[in-house]
């Protein structure tokens, strides 16, 4: 079995060993590839975004896509909720609702950086955004990082 190390996207220093054929994760420890947000959060699935074998992969359960050959969204509702899209040849491939977070009582040091941190679709939208930042995103995942 193939398995790809992942750093935990809301847990610092914790690791995930992910199987890209199922979509299944277990702890691990070692450099990583990516990231991932385990399957429980928001939209339910286990969802990642890493590289392997040369090339950029976003995963959602046992489905995964090509990063070159698809196009995200991400899209906030009025009502705080959102909704994560990928796009393929064949039109709309995957769409992910969330609702909106519970706002809690009002923090006003939260700014952009905590809403990307809150929202790993928030943030696979913004990584995915741009060719030259894919490449970047390519090397520095292929290398692999110590987990933080």
């Amino acid at each position: 079995m193939h398995v790809i190390a992942l750093q935990d996207y809301d847990h610092h220093g914790r690791v995930w060993a992910l199987d890209p054929l199922t979509g299944a994760s277990a702890p691990a420890v070692g450099r990583c590839h990516g990231f991932v947000r385990p399957a429980g959060g928001e939209g339910g699935q286990a969802a990642a975004l890493y590289a392997d074998a040369g090339k950029l992969w976003l995963q959602y359960g046992d489905q995964r896509w090509d990063c070159e050959t698809v196009v995200v969204r991400h899209a906030r509702r009025p009502d705080g909720a959102h909704v994560f899209t990928v796009l393929g040849g064949e039109g709309t491939e995957l769409e992910v609702r969330c609702p909106a977070p519970d706002p809690g009582p009002f923090d006003p040091t939260y700014d952009w950086i905590d809403t990307v941190a809150d929202d790993f679709f928030l943030w696979v939208a913004g990584q995915l955004a741009e060719r030259e930042g894919r490449g970047v995103l390519l090397e520095h995942f292929l290398n692999g990082f110590d987990p933080v």
